[in-house]
Order: C-alpha cells, then sequence, then structure tokens
C-alpha cells in the first residue's frame, strides 16, 4: 500500500517490483493507493478496497510510508495481520518553510507520525540512513532492518530512446550537465545552477544544465527562474518538468554529468540511474547519499562553487579520472543488483515467517 501509484515515481517503481517479485514465488498480492495514475489503473486497487482484508489475520500488509497518508496510516494501524512498513524517509519540514505552507505542514505531520506506526512486526528502510531514524523514532532496533530500492534495470533495457530528443542534445557536442527529481527547496536546485554558471561562463560556454524533474511549487520555481536569469542562464538552463521513462533514459544517454546538490536524501534513486548510464557523480555529502554512493562518485561538502565547478571539469576532462570514476560506480552498483535485493527481501520476510510458496496472502503494495 502506498499513497499514491505514479508511473516513473522511484517508491511507485519500488512497489511494483516487490510485487511482481511475491506473485512470481507463488504468493498471492495486490497493491493499494490512495492516488493511481490512468496508465496503472489495472494494475492497482483502490486504498479503500484494503478494508476488505483489513481483519484477516492471516494476510500481510506492506505499508510504503515517505509522505503523511491519513487513510494509509489508518489502515495500517488497524490491519489485524502482520504488518510490514517500509519507510523511504519524510523531508524535514523547515526545508519547505518560506516556500509552501502546505508542504511544511503535511512533512511536518508525517515526520511526527511515524513514532505511531511503530508497533508493527518488522520496519524496513530503504537506506541505513532511514533504518536508524526508525530507531530514533522509537521502533525496536531488532525489528528494523535495511531493504535497498529496486533499480528497475529492465525497465531502462526495454524502453526505447527519444531519438528526436537525443539528436538535440547532443548537437553540436554540446556538454549536458543533468539533476533529477523532484524541484523542491530541499533538492538545493539553486546550487546547482550556481556552480553550473560558473563551469558555464569560466570554463565551458558550450555547456547546458538540464533539471528533470516535476515543478510544483509556484513560489520556488519563481525565484529559481528569477535565478536563472539575473545569471544570463536563460539559453544555458532548461527545466524540464516531469518527463516519461523513455526520455529520462535519453536524457541519461545524452549528458555528460550528473551534479547533485540536495541537502536530504533518504536513498536517491538517481544516484543508481546515473551510475547505470555510465554518468559520473558529482554530489554533496548529504543524508543517505554517502551511502548510497560508498566509495562511488564525487562528493562535496559545501557548496564552494568555484571549487566544485573546477572538480566538475575534471571530472569531464581528465579521461583518466573520469574512467577510474565510472569503474568504481559500476562496481557500487552492482551490490544493488535486482536479484540481491530480492535476496535480502526474501530474507527480511523470512523473520515473519514468510517465504516463496508460503501460504500468507501478502497485500504487498
Amino acid at each position: 500500500m502506498h499513497f499514491a501509484l505514479i508511473p516513473g515515481d522511484s517508491i511507485s517503481n519500488h512497489v511494483i517490483e516487490i510485487d511482481g517479485r511475491l506473485r512470481a514465488q507463488g504468493l498471492e498480492s495486490s497493491i493499494f493507493a490512495g492516488k493511481i495514475a490512468p496508465e496503472l489503473a489495472g494494475r492497482v486497487h483502490p486504498q479503500s478496497e484494503y478494508l476488505a482484508h483489513m481483519y484477516a489475520s492471516d494476510e500481510v500488509l506492506i505499508y510504503h510510508y515517505g509522505l503523511y497518508d491519513s487513510p494509509g496510516v489508518r489502515y495500517f494501524q488497524a490491519s489485524r495481520g502482520l504488518r510490514v512498513l517500509i519507510y523511504h524517509n519524510i523531508t524535514p519540514a523547515h526545508y519547505f518553510r518560506g516556500w509552501s505552507r502546505e508542504q511544511e505542514l503535511l512533512c511536518d505531520v508525517g515526520q511526527q507520525t511515524l513514532p505511531a506506526l511503530a508497533g508493527c512486526d518488522l520496519a524496513l528502510g530503504v537506506s541505513e540512513f532511514n533504518r536508524r531514524q526508525l530507531v530514533e523514532a522509537g521502533f525496536d532496533e531488532a525489528g528494523t532492518g535495511v531493504l535497498p530500492i529496486f533499480l528497475a534495470e529492465d525497465r531502462f533495457e526495454t524502453l526505447p530512446t527519444n531519438r528526436p530528443l537525443l539528436d538535440r542534445l547532443q548537437r553540436g557536442s554540446t556538454t549536458n550537465f543533468v539533476t533529477v527529481g523532484r524541484v523542491a527547496p530541499n533538492k538545493a536546485i539553486e546550487d546547482s545552477i550556481r556552480i553550473f554558471a560558473i563551469y558555464h561562463r569560466a570554463i565551458n560556454p558550450n555547456s547546458r544544465l538540464l533539471v528533470i524533474g516535476s515543478r510544483y511549487l509556484p513560489t520556488y520555481d519563481a525565484a529559481l527562474d528569477a535565478l536563472v536569469d539575473d545569471l544570463g542562464l536563460g539559453q544555458a538552463v532548461t527545466f524540464t518538468g516531469l518527463v516519461s521513462d523513455a526520455d529520462l533514459k535519453t536524457y541519461y544517454q545524452a549528458a555528460d554529468l550528473y551534479l547533485h546538490a540536495s541537502h536530504h536524501e533518504g536513498f536517491c534513486v538517481p544516484l543508481l540511474e546515473s551510475m547505470y548510464f555510465d554518468l559520473p557523480i558529482l554530489a554533496r555529502e548529504a543524508g543517505a547519499v554517502p551511502e548510497t554512493l560508498s566509495q562511488a562518485g564525487v562528493l562535496f561538502t559545501r557548496p564552494g562553487y568555484e571549487e566544485v565547478a573546477e572538480m566538475a571539469h575534471l571530472l569531464l576532462d581528465d579521461a583518466r579520472l573520469r574512467s577510474r570514476v565510472i569503474a568504481r560506480q559500476r562496481e557500487r552498483l552492482a551490490d544493488f543488483a535486482p536479484a540481491g535485493v530480492e535476496a535480502r527481501l526474501w530474507s527480511l520476510l523470512g523473520r515473519l515467517g514468510i517465504s516463496p510458496g508460503s501460504p500468507l496472502t501478502g497485500e504487498g503494495g
């Protein structure tokens, strides 16, 4: 169960992957969500339909928590069967202060509600960073674990490339920086813009920054647009908005560097996606980013815009350095191979007596 199922969303992809792997091993599994994208209407059930299962003691509810969801929280608390929480992290509310009172309150309530979910049978963070937050919120440490997010490699392998888009992005040998994710204050898009501005002005004017992700905060969007104008980057910075999976693949294929200045991440799936596409990563050392990267990529600890822009230049122009970074990223990506993540899933569920072919019904989205 999750608040919303949307194609391309990392949590939604994780829900769908778990559901598919449970089914493949002979367990009955259904996905429930409060909001369902039209494309998934045939695969996902309305959240209210979970009421028919809520009092069944021989079923399992897996609840993905990454945004406050009043019906989902109530269903999880009242469910009579085994209850598994998968915690995707909630952005600290202060990042939205001054930008969106609604988002600030939603995050605040989500964080305050987390301790009320502590009575479950198993609580999993998608990173050790998240698992520690569960323990700090009052969850019994012995009943916690880590289940990384599945990287849907098959999805990227089968998706078509948008050839006209790829040709346009690669025309003129332009150097493409990309950053991927919701355009939100915790992502510090303004820092990515300032770092890129120095690279663009002082090192390589034949370059662009592609900011890929949904824009949903008008005040923050306006501030970023104004910054781009003030820096004279109107032709060099593009906000794509939410893109299709095929277009996302194409942007990664056309990219030369992944730049990530976010202050807070609970896992950061775009890091894995960048590794998959052999895209060198330059990222702020914050939240779960150091854990997800381990010894891969290149981290910076504070804006230091000039220094970070120079490191971007080295990653782009020093062939030996770039090759070493990409090689280490490939090694790190292997740690998140879907088969390994699935093995960890079954190991964690095994604590509750759930195994392939188990008679228990996994109500697993």
